[in-house]
């Protein structure tokens, strides 16, 4: 449920965005026009076709971009990083459009070309002014969201600070449960000091709040029931702490998963269930992983064609047998499927591969060699120009894989992992990864692998996956990483 934070925030960014893109078009054009003389004769048709494409461009790349996040939070740094990457992306949506339309406008390329150039500069501008106007907090009036907290001493400081993080707050008062009656004054970072067990409710009955947050223990029967009760029955929402959560949180996650896990309340057999998990991909961030994978396995897979052509005649000469090597992997959550490579070792590998286990060079549940003698002459070039992966680009168009992900066990493996192992396979396997670009002949330890890959598990984004895919390029052509 989007809060009323993101909401106004979303109205708020997506305004002064459009903004900034309406002052970087208009510079654009005076600097053209009356500095470089470089604008033509334009008739109004044309003029209104390329306004269209680029107001277009500007929507679908501002919806692909997740406006939820804390503005507030962003440093100057991560702001920079976020403007260029937005305007890199309106650019060449803006340019496709002009080309798709046939719009004249097209032929100017100091206008498409320095419009996101300004814009880089007018969005962080823009968006560093609308923090400052947000964190003053004085313009919200009766959008704010008036805020009571229900507490105890050791919690409360956390639970102002974390509170007032969001602009759209105003926290109007502080209960603190264990204190004396006399103890009732003062403020809590800043915040005044309400109430205490015996009067709290009188508080929240008389006081204008939206919203309470009540974070107390909850191990101490009933006796908080009836207060809840009576919140809910005046209109307001009410947030409270889940110890039991915070428990099962500090033994099964480590801080990078924690914070990214996904929480959700439903109901299931008339009672009510806590939904807990530690990848969190949006239905717009699956649509456009997989738009990813689409465009860039069809690409592969026209690349790839040819290049099978030419090496499968020395394949097949100096090892007679299927040119395409087919073998059962596990994949997202334990689902076996079928991945395709080129057919880089003699066909006896798999028998000749237990003799060879005593050679292992990984530490743990892959299996890696030097000069492994089941590989033949052409195999060894093959995989060191990472050839052998290129039918894997119609398991990812089929749907099997992605381009980016994580490298899927065999059966043998996957029957010795243990349980923390298992998280590696949350996401779809791919044909690259985090570990691939990380020097991955160079990793020898198992726990050093699984490590990297949640680590780009609990950090996905469609960045990163870009980036990755930069780096196998760059890691291919360089002839590392692979042996």
């Amino acid at each position: 449920m989007a809060t009323r934070r993101e909401k106004l925030q979303y109205i708020y960014v997506f305004f002064v965005d459009l903004l900034s893109l309406v002052l970087s078009a208009g510079i654009s054009w005076v600097v053209i026009d009356s500095l470089m003389g470089k604008v033509g004769a334009y008739r109004f048709e044309d003029l209104a076709l390329a306004v269209c494409v680029l107001l277009l461009a500007y929507l679908v790349t501002f919806f692909s971009f997740d406006q939820s996040e804390n503005i507030i939070l962003r440093t100057p740094k991560q702001e920079l990083k976020r403007s260029i990457k937005f305007n890199l992306m309106l650019l060449a949506i803006n340019a496709a459009g002009l080309a798709l339309t046939k719009a004249v406008l097209l032929t100017s390329r100091y206008f498409l070309v320095l419009v996101p150039i300004l814009n880089i500069l007018m969005m962080t501008l823009g968006h560093k002014l609308l923090k400052e106007y947000l964190a003053r907090g004085h313009h919200m009036g009766k959008f704010e969201s008036l805020i009571g907290i229900v507490t105890t001493r050791d919690h409360a400081r956390a639970m102002v600070e974390e509170l007032s993080r969001d602009w759209s707050n105003r926290i109007t008062g502080v209960a603190l449960l264990e204190i004396a009656s006399g103890d009732v004054n003062g403020k809590v970072e800043g915040v005044d000091l309400k109430a205490n067990y015996n009067n709290f409710m009188d508080w929240i009955r008389q006081a204008a709040l939206d919203e309470v947050y009540i974070d107390i223990p909850m191990d101490s029967g009933d006796s908080f029931l009836p207060y809840l009760e009576e919140m809910e029955s005046m209109g307001l929402t009410v947030h409270f702490r889940l110890p039991l959560l915070d428990r099962i949180e500090d033994l099964c996650c480590d801080e990078t998963s924690a914070a990214r896990l996904s929480r959700s309340l439903t109901r299931c057999a008339g009672g009510n269930v806590v939904t807990i998990g530690t990848v969190e991909l949006k239905m717009r961030d699956q649509v456009l992983k997989r738009i990813l994978d689409i465009a860039g396995s069809l690409v592969g897979c026209i690349i790839s064609i040819p290049i099978i052509a030419i090496v499968a005649i020395p394949l097949k000469l100096e090892s007679p047998g299927p040119l395409v090597f087919k073998q059962r992997r596990v994949g997202r959550n334990g689902r076996v499927f079928y991945i395709h490579k080129l057919r880089s070792m003699y066909i006896d590998a798999e028998e000749r591969k237990k003799e060879l286990m005593a050679k292992n060079e990984m530490n743990g549940l892959m299996f890696k060699m030097q000069d492994d003698p089941r590989i033949t002459k052409v195999g060894k070039f093959i995989r060191k120009t990472s050839i052998d992966e290129l039918p894997q680009f119609f398991d990812v168009l089929r749907g099997d894989m992605s381009l980016v992900g994580t490298r899927p066990p065999t059966l043998d493996e996957y029957k010795q992992y243990e349980s923390h192992h298992k998280r590696r396979l949350s996401m779809k396997p791919g044909i690259t990864g985090l570990w691939q670009v990380s020097g991955r002949s160079n990793i020898e330890d198992f726990e050093d692998v699984v490590k990297l890959d949640v680590q780009y598990i609990d950090n996905w984004t469609i960045w990163q996956d870009i980036r990755i895919l930069l780096k196998t390029v760059w890691v291919v052509i360089a002839g590392r990483g692979a042996k």
